[in-house]
């Protein structure tokens, strides 16, 4: 047998050359060696049969070439098609979910608001009354906290007794001493700021435990506790300003990781002293134009006398390093933080802003006493005038 027959490339080149192209013009018997080897000398009629058979074996290994080709670009193409449709699929479950927690908080909202509404429809509520008064201008207005009511809560141990008859009671105690400052002072207005926690809540176990009225009860409670603080107060300045934002408390889930802004029940206080202060020409309710701007539901900005006060809870803004965000987030200099969450009176300042925190009504609960927590039951009220915060009063409720 010969040798040095020809590569695939040559042997395709010269069959398909003579026989389809016609580029070769050689004889049959003159491409035999080249074909088959040296030695390989086959006349014309059988080189021709051998290259026919030939063609038809380089035909058909192109055609699967191709056909190899045009399916992986096939499959290349199903593949991004199937990319694609997984996409819009995944899209699509996404705003159905969306879609579908944006109806379960509007109808968990709206049925909340229902049962206040009945609350007042059907409760035994003391009639409020709007009485206009003259109030002389001065350069002052009263800055009154309200803060971590913890409405709800049951304790009873060494250092502390708190339930809703005691809160009640405090109530009372601070509303007269609140008047008998504003008075001494002879401020126009009152601005009001409950940061937080009006509720107790269920975020522990062991204020869940007692807690001796459930979440709705709650806010019912201390709604109506506060609607008569505001009603008595408006007698006494020329106007009662009422601006809060929603505590830690206050949120469906105990799990703070799991926990969203908007479900928090500490707004619908807001809305129930909106509805049972309506009549109420010098009360407002929330963040008003002009004078105050509610930017979430975890922080408001409130002008007095000229002065910039921002309003937040304090679960959010612990540290000190907090107070130069939000002073960007508010976007405008801020003269004080108001804040709560921590329990007790503080005034500092920080990076030029002052922070004013107050206190709670509860005291000390269990939850306190198991962390080695100790704080008393206090607010702050401070008089402010266009020079900032004139002087403050820490005020004890026990």
């Amino acid at each position: 047998m010969g040798t040095n027959t020809a590569s695939y490339k040559e042997m395709r080149n010269i069959v398909m050359g003579k026989l389809v192209d016609h580029t070769i013009d050689d004889e049959y018997e003159d491409l035999s060696e080249r074909l088959f080897g040296e030695g390989n000398c086959f006349n014309s009629s059988e080189v021709r049969k051998r290259m026919y058979g030939m063609r038809t074996i380089i035909e058909a290994i192109e055609r699967d070439s191709e056909g190899a080709v045009c399916d992986e670009e096939q499959l290349s193409a199903l593949e991004a098609r199937r990319i694609e449709l997984l996409k819009e699929r995944q899209k699509f479950f996404d705003q159905r979910n969306a879609f579908n927690k944006l109806i379960r908080e509007r109808s968990r909202q709206e049925e909340l608001n229902e049962i206040l509404v009945e609350a007042v429809r059907s409760g035994n509520l003391p009639r409020l009354a709007y009485e206009p008064c003259h109030i002389e201008p001065s350069d002052n207005d009263l800055l009154v906290s309200l803060n971590d009511i913890h409405y709800g809560a049951d304790v009873d141990n060494h250092w502390n007794t708190y339930n809703a008859d005691v809160c009640r009671e405090m109530m009372c105690r601070y509303l007269d001493r609140v008047v008998a400052i504003g008075e001494t002072h002879g401020s126009e207005n009152c601005i009001v700021w409950s940061n937080g926690d009006a509720i107790s809540g269920n975020i522990h176990q062991s204020i869940a435990v007692t807690n001796k009225e459930n979440v709705i009860e709650q806010i019912k409670g201390v709604s109506e506790l506060i609607a008569e603080f505001i009603a008595e107060l408006s007698k006494h300045f020329k106007s009662v300003v009422f601006v809060s934002v929603a505590g830690n408390h206050s949120r469906i889930t105990p799990n703070k990781d799991d926990a969203l802004l908007s479900e928090r029940l500490d707004d619908l206080v807001e809305w129930y002293l909106g509805a049972r202060l309506q009549n109420f020409e010098n009360v407002t309710i929330g963040a008003a134009e002009g004078n105050s701007v509610k930017i979430d539901s975890t922080m408001y900005l409130i002008n007095i006398r000229g002065k910039t006060y921002c309003g937040v809870h304090g679960d959010f803004d612990g540290s000190t390093s907090k107070v130069q965000a939000l002073q960007t987030m508010a976007r405008t200099p801020l003269y004080a933080v108001l804040s709560g969450h921590l329990h007790h009176n503080k005034i500092d300042e920080v990076q030029g802003v002052k922070t004013i925190m107050a206190g709670s009504f509860l005291g000390m609960d269990d939850y306190c006493v198991q962390k080695r927590i100790y704080g008393k039951a206090e607010q702050m009220v401070c008089i402010c005038d266009a020079e900032g915060v004139r002087c403050s009063y820490g005020v004890p409720l026990q």
